[in-house]
């Protein structure tokens, strides 16, 4: 806490001083961010940082295994925030990011690892369609599949996504865009999945086309 809180103190007095102009227009006006982002709780992922986006930019929703309960299945804070971001924030995009070495994932591939998490259990269960889509129900091979079911879970969200009345009156309208992301820890690579080819496209080089990196994600034996 020793560290939180000194670091209170000097936004306080460094950050929050060069930032008041912008903290008044965003008090006045209210916030007006243009991008949902739902992703994992994990300590290890900044938004923030990793997008180069100041206050009032990103309206974020996080959890574990960025996980999207499918609409009217489980109407909690996730079913909540997105309905309240689309319905009143000038959301253009929404944006579903996962990330490598995901603690959730691992205990969705390998389930005795939360056996005294029943909470845990109960939320990863929206994510066990991508356990079964990559064929690895009883898998053995915990390693070569976490990267694989990242992956697939991403996919499967914006499945749940799009269930979503408010979601599905936006894409309608071609007012929104939905985005599916992972964020590789180990190297800062963020990758965007392309619907229409099917295959995973890294967003950090500035060069088109973009480079297919699909082979990242691709089942391993």
């Amino acid at each position: 806490m020793d560290k939180i809180i000194e670091g209170i103190r000097r936004f306080r007095r460094d950050t929050y001083p060069q930032l008041k102009p912008l903290y008044d227009d965003l008090v006045k006006s209210g916030q007006k961010p243009h991008a949902l982002v739902i992703g994992c709780s994990d300590s290890r992922i900044a938004f923030e940082t990793l997008t180069g986006c100041g206050p009032g930019e990103l309206f974020i929703v996080r959890n574990a295994g960025n996980i999207i309960p499918q609409y009217g299945k489980y109407m909690g804070g996730v079913t909540a925030s997105i309905e309240f971001a689309i319905e009143r924030l000038p959301i253009r995009d929404v944006i579903v990011c996962g990330h490598t070495y995901c603690g959730a994932m691992a205990a969705l591939l390998r389930p005795e690892s939360a056996e005294d998490m029943p909470a845990v259990q109960k939320w990863i269960s929206f994510a066990r369609q991508a356990k079964r889509r990559i064929g690895k129900e009883h898998t053995a091979v915990f390693d070569n599949h976490l990267r694989e079911a990242v992956a697939e879970n991403v996919k499967l969200q914006l499945e749940h996504l799009r269930t979503y009345p408010c979601i599905q009156k936006g894409m309608n309208a071609g007012s929104i865009r939905l985005h599916g992301w992972v964020y590789e820890i180990e190297n800062g690579d963020v990758v965007s999945y392309d619907e229409g080819g099917n295959r995973w496209l890294s967003l950090t080089e500035p060069e088109e086309p973009k480079r297919d990196v699909s082979g990242r994600y691709r089942p391993v034996e």
